[in-house]
């Protein structure tokens, strides 16, 4: 378990904690059993954002108020079927039990989905999968990556100046330290440069002027999601 401190400029202070989960080693219930722990106000979850803004259901109700079914579907067992296509599903099961119970005690615990879209994050998956670990040196794995942590930051920008009013806020970072390393460094505002230094310094075969278009050559749906998110639609080819 990490604690981050100072790595936004957010006036209430938040404390973050972040904690990965890994499945190699067998069943990890670390997430879950922190959320007892540090009884968290805010929970930030590596889960698809498929909407604008970031919510989830259960947020719009007071802690002893989150409907019965809403909250048995959530903590309910996976089938076999499932949780032998994904194991980790049972970690999740249990974090989102402990949850209810601090719902039950009248604990209000606020939780957001922060990654990209389906869409995107599934985007070449099997390709990847395939590479890895040579896919991280593709430029292109790194605009999926980059976009994804594009998204993150957005989303947890949103949700912590969304409660803006709570003071020193605990919060449990439920993304894997890879992704959180970039989201903090998003989240100081760098210049465009820095980013591109941080993502693609790397590669001398791109170029800010001439990558959107080496993108939407290669794939749709990255190219798209560079179009709405990237910090560098406005890059001139002149």
């Amino acid at each position: 378990i990490s604690m981050t401190k100072n790595v936004t400029l957010f006036s209430n202070k938040p404390k973050f904690r972040q904690i990965n989960c890994s499945e190699s080693r067998g069943l990890d219930l670390r997430q879950a059993e922190a959320i007892l722990t540090y009884r968290p106000d805010l929970v930030l979850l590596e889960y698809p954002c498929n909407a604008e803004p970031p919510d989830m259901p259960f947020n719009a109700f007071a802690p002893l108020e989150k409907p019965e079914e809403m909250v048995r579907d959530r903590t309910k067992d996976f089938s076999v079927e499932v949780l032998r296509k994904h194991p980790w599903a049972v970690a999740d099961t249990q974090m989102w039990r402990n949850i209810a119970q601090l719902w039950s005690e009248g604990y209000q615990v606020l939780a957001y989905p922060t990654d990209g879209p389906v869409e995107l994050t599934s985007e070449w998956w099997e390709v990847w999968n395939h590479m890895y670990p040579l896919a991280t040196r593709n430029w292109v794995w790194w605009v999926q990556i980059y976009l994804r942590d594009r998204l993150m930051a957005n989303h947890v920008r949103y949700v912590l100046e969304r409660h803006s009013d709570m003071n020193q806020p605990v919060v449990m970072v439920y993304l894997e330290r890879f992704h959180w390393t970039h989201v903090k460094f998003l989240l100081t505002e760098p210049s465009r440069q820095a980013i591109w230094e941080y993502y693609f310094g790397r590669f001398p075969e791109v170029d800010q002027a001439t990558i959107a278009d080496r993108i939407k050559a290669l794939n749709p749906v990255f190219y798209k999601y560079w179009q709405q998110y990237s910090d560098f639609t406005t890059v001139s080819k002149s």
